[in-house]
């Protein structure tokens, strides 16, 4: 082709872009500078909404649900039975679907644009009318983040260009009330105002038969709004299940009647709670998608939880039924940590607390395997309202995958370390991981020859490799769990009732595989270089932090990386990436990093899937992977007893990271690093405790002013926590 051809096909396809663009409104420039910022993920110029598949979704770790989809999520509410036989027509236990009366479309408005403002927790459609030039139409979604139990809907016209009234036709789309396959619904009430309906689960998971009374306003078929007029109409569904209160039903009638009446101050509080939220975040510099990925993941993760409604963390978020809305190790293992430093209080109260709620289903669990005389807590695999297994019985998993019972213990840890929260430890933790010690003593198997322990019989992390024997990832989860289960027993002054040198002889005496020879540590007994699903033996290095030379870490890195598949989860990105930065090793860390978030780029609105191909979506096991990624990897962040330790990196492509109001006993500080220095500052202080930084700048310097503090990039140093007066 000649070089005039091709400069007039080059034009040729700028001015049809030029104008394509000009057939649709354009976003202000606010709305533009938020999505540099990173704030608001957009859609525009004639682009259009995603498929259900990889839509955006609005929450409040209460209720949520995705926009244009046809269900809504409360969080606990299941239904199916624990026990499932993989029949199509015996569904197991799952979130149960609320026909979705959000729903709600504008048929004769044409659609220009739309984004998620992850900052505001909404979502925002804009319209125009063809018969009405200069009408604007915004249609604002919310789950409202203080009222848990409303989900709130704005349509707001502005007509003050037009000389005529125009009417909105209005349409619930999608609302099937009797053939829900969750639930028996009754229309209890419907009149001009409202409509309230009774929805009972069809079959309970173990005996209790949840119910939800849903308060909707009644949508009318049109509105009308007049020539220079601009016009907010607000379309509120409450909630409220017999989980909370066996006046459920007046209850939902008396939340929406409050909320309707205060409809004009929704927005105001509902924002106030999510810039409460945002205190703690973290900050890219350089690099605008990768900020958008950092704050979508967040708010993908924080709208799937709060501190008052203990009822898990699925894989899929609260907006989905991916994996049924289980409870699997995704929650302590790969989305706990990242939430952890950021907001613990949650932690505690949603996530640990979700756990020790049901300690009687782990308990149920462990004495039922009877022929093996289990006793204690064996946390189930999979797990919904109750708390009891309800991973479908022809997978293998629900019946050997048993480290989940080790995590949650070492996340119980985790978050004992970085809080120092000894108050809680005693009241709730401390019972939890006695039994959870009282399971694993009785799950491992002595060996008289060797005066070994071993545990048979599993399936690792690695779930390629079922009915495995002595998985070197379960068995040192096992060995610390013990090690930490004696520590808490001294802080909470009960060694002298617990068999202190039965559990510390199985800490020590637990067969951990390695192979001298080769300096690594095979998978488990007899693994000669399987392909594996994902991170598995890694993990030892971080986030199990396995007392290993650099060597055998860097063995063992090199060795997985060559044997896993290139279609399992992110997260192992994330763990290669972590792995390789603690060996100082940039270059095959951003091989690895681009890789750790490269799921959520099938999407405007940066849905994660589960693998490269498909899978789970809002996969937001993987955001908490990505996350860690970021804050232990680039940051260099581990938490021991007494300290953290911190070795700053960039990635590749950035300019600054910042860690922003990060909690450690009970004070706050920023962390932020860019090319040339990293700059410490203290936000607020325990006045029981003082804390001290170490580095080759400062030899415990104690932190007791808001002054900021400057390091050289490339620094390592470490917060020390001191109990003493100085």
């Amino acid at each position: 082709m000649k070089i005039g051809n091709i400069i007039s096909l080059f034009v040729l396809i700028v001015f049809i872009s030029i104008i394509k663009s000009q057939e649709y409104l354009q976003p202000p420039q606010w709305w533009n500078e938020r999505v540099e910022a990173g704030n608001l993920l957009s859609i525009s110029n004639g682009e259009k909404e995603p498929t259900n598949y990889l839509m955006t979704n609005v929450g409040n770790g209460y209720v949520a649900f995705v926009i244009g989809g046809s269900f809504i999520y409360v969080g606990g509410v299941f239904n199916g039975p624990a026990i499932n036989l993989g029949n199509a027509n015996n569904l197991p236990s799952h979130r149960a679907g609320i026909p979705n009366f959000q729903n709600i479309e504008i048929s004769n408005a044409q659609f220009q644009y739309a984004g998620l403002d992850i900052e505001n927790a909404t979502y925002t459609r804009v319209y125009t009318i063809s018969s009405s030039p200069g009408t604007i139409v915004k249609q604002i979604f919310y789950a409202h983040q203080k009222i848990r139990n409303i989900l709130v809907q704005e349509i707001e016209v502005n007509n003050n260009q037009s000389e005529d009234d125009i009417t909105l036709q209005l349409e619930v789309v999608g609302i099937n009330l009797t053939s829900n396959v969750d639930f028996n619904i009754f229309n209890i009430t419907s009149d001009d105002d409202y409509q309230l309906y009774n929805l009972t689960i069809k079959v309970p998971e173990v005996s209790f038969m949840t119910s939800v009374a849903v308060t909707t306003t009644t949508v009318p078929q049109s509105i009308t709004i007049k020539k220079g007029e601009t016009k907010k109409h607000h379309y509120i569904t409450s909630f409220l299940t017999n989980i909370e209160t066996d006046d459920y039903i007046e209850g939902s009638i008396d939340i929406y009647k409050t909320s309707y009446l205060l409809a004009d101050l929704l927005m105001k509080s509902h924002l106030d709670e999510w810039n409460k939220i945002w205190i703690s975040g973290i900050e890219v510099g350089g690099d605008s998608h990768l900020q958008q990925v950092v704050n979508s993941s967040l708010y993908y993760l924080f709208s799937s939880i709060r501190d008052d409604w203990a009822h898990g963390l699925s894989p899929g978020g609260l907006a989905s039924d991916g994996y049924n809305g289980h409870s699997f190790w995704d929650t302590e293992t790969w989305m706990l940590p990242p939430i952890l430093l950021l907001n613990p209080k949650i932690v505690k109260d949603c996530l640990l607390q979700y756990r020790i709620n049901n300690l009687q289903g782990a308990h149920e669990k462990a004495t039922g395997y009877k022929l093996d005389n289990y006793t204690g807590y064996m946390f189930p695999w999979e797990s919904a309202f109750t708390g009891v297994e309800v991973c479908p019985t022809f997978a293998p998993t629900g019946i050997l995958e048993q480290h989940i019972t080790a995590d949650i213990a070492l996340a119980m840890r985790q978050y004992y370390y970085l809080t120092g929260d000894l108050e809680w430890l005693i009241d709730y933790g401390y019972k939890a991981l006695k039994g959870i010690a009282e399971f694993w003593a009785s799950r491992v198997q002595y060996d008289q020859s060797t005066q070994q322990y071993s545990i048979n019989t599993v399936i690792p992390p690695d779930e390629y490799a079922i009915g495995v024997n002595n998985s070197v990832y379960t068995n040192v989860a096992v060995k610390m769990t013990f090690e930490w289960v004696i520590e808490a027993a001294t802080l909470v002054n009960d060694t002298s009732n617990i068999p202190l040198e039965l559990w510390r002889s199985i800490a020590d005496g637990l067969v951990i595989l390695f192979d001298e020879s080769t300096q690594w540590h095979p998978e488990y007994v007899g693994y000669s270089g399987e392909t594996i699903k994902q991170a598995d033996v890694v993990l030892l290095g971080f986030p199990l932090m396995y007392n290993m030379s650099k060597e055998v870490r860097k063995n063992d890195l090199i060795y997985y990386e060559a044997v896993t598949t290139n279609s399992g989860p992110a997260m192992t990105y994330s763990m290669h990436t972590v792995a390789w930065l603690e060996l100082e090793s940039l270059e095959n860390a951003t091989k690895q990093w681009y890789r750790s978030y490269n799921n959520c780029n099938n999407s405007p609105f940066l849905v994660w899937t589960e693998t490269p191909t498909g899978g789970a979506v809002n996969f937001a096991t993987g955001m908490g992977g990505f996350l860690q990624g970021l804050m232990f990897g680039y940051g260099g962040l581990r938490i021991y007893e007494g300290n953290l330790d911190f070795y700053p990196q960039l990635p590749q492509g950035t300019t600054s990271l910042k860690i922003r109001s990060m909690n450690y006993i009970g004070s706050t500080f920023n962390i932020g690093w860019n090319q040339t220095t990293i700059t410490f500052e203290m936000l607020t202080f325990n006045p029981s405790v003082y804390l001290t930084l170490l580095s080759t700048e400062y030899d415990n310097l104690v932190l007791s002013t808001l002054d900021p503090i400057y390091l050289n990039f490339g620094s390592k140093f470490q917060i020390y926590l001191n109990n003493n007066d100085y």
